[in-house]
């Protein structure tokens, strides 16, 4: 069976005629035919039959479409990934990072890492730790910023920083009065929460639970920046990372330490098989010395 043959069989699938195929691979309406009577005689199957001059696909075809539109894709995943190779031979380093830093973090690590490296170019996408995740894994990128715990079979997993919660609170706020939080504190208070059913959040409802305590949500939503910037009109407090946190206390917030402590674990992402550039891995140790240098500032200027 000939690589040719499925490519015409796909391209028929795809766009419902042998003259729409024939115009896509640049070949003649004959051709295509011929192409498609050499598969069904090689895997003894009839994939078509002719009604009014269309070809109809049989139900045989539509169950080897599938398997051949997955085929074809991993192909496509072999030949992008070959085209990333090379383009990585020439200095190009591709990354996915979380909305979240993308306020200061990411920008300021770039920033140092490209006086350092003038010659690499960057290729950034920003994403949700899902989608980072997968990327990684699906070898999209050379690394991503993600948050631990994490167990994926694809992943190889180097901490950055652990950073711990703080309460977000609007800076006319009563509670600001007070240099730390006890969760107790919270009891009633409107509250804007982060990320339902996942991990972080069941941590902090379990933290509530404990207290004999329901939190009083007033809104909830999955990004860190959107929560500080409700923190900062008004709406409620927010229970945030740190690290992600400092980046928004030009909005008009206060950030205050919380207790009992919630600890954030944000991690680089390898993807575990290929081999770690050395671009990659020193941008991986930049990233950890920015992220220490960028809390210890904001800390101080808070």
């Amino acid at each position: 069976m000939l690589y040719r043959q499925l490519e015409v069989f796909r391209a028929v699938m795809d766009l419902g005629t042998a003259t729409a195929a024939a115009q896509r691979l640049e070949m003649s309406q004959p051709a295509v035919s011929q192409h498609l009577a050499q598969l069904e005689t090689e895997l003894d199957i009839v994939l078509f039959v002719r009604e009014h001059g269309r070809l109809s696909p049989t139900e045989q075809a539509h169950d080897l479409y599938d398997e051949v539109a997955f085929a074809f894709e991993g192909l496509e995943r072999v030949t992008n990934l070959a085209r990333n190779i090379r383009s990585r031979s020439i200095g190009t380093l591709r990354i996915a990072v979380p909305y979240s830093m993308c306020e200061a973090l990411v920008p300021r690590m770039l920033a140092r890492f490209a006086a350092e490296h003038p010659d690499v170019r960057y290729a950034v996408e920003v994403a949700t730790y899902e989608t980072i995740v997968a990327k990684v894994a699906a070898r999209e990128v050379d690394l991503g910023v993600a948050r631990a715990p994490l167990d994926h079979p694809g992943l190889s997993l180097h901490p950055i920083l652990d950073s711990p919660a703080v309460c977000a609170l609007p800076e006319n706020h009563p509670l600001t009065a007070k240099k730390r939080l006890d969760l107790i504190d919270l009891v009633g208070v409107p509250l804007i929460m982060i990320g339902r059913h996942r991990p972080w959040r069941h941590e902090i409802d379990t933290l509530f639970r404990k207290q004999n305590q329901i939190p009083n949500v007033r809104l909830e939503t999955h990004a860190v920046g959107a929560a500080c910037g409700f923190v900062a009109s008004g709406i409620g407090v927010s229970i945030v990372p740190e690290i992600l946190a400092l980046q928004f206390l030009h909005r008009g917030i206060v950030l205050r330490p919380l207790q009992p402590a919630l600890i954030h674990q944000f991690v680089v992402a390898f993807p575990t098989s290929l081999r770690i550039s050395s671009l990659a891995e020193r941008f991986a140790d930049d990233m950890r010395a920015v992220a220490a240098e960028y809390i210890a500032e904001a800390r101080a200027a808070n």
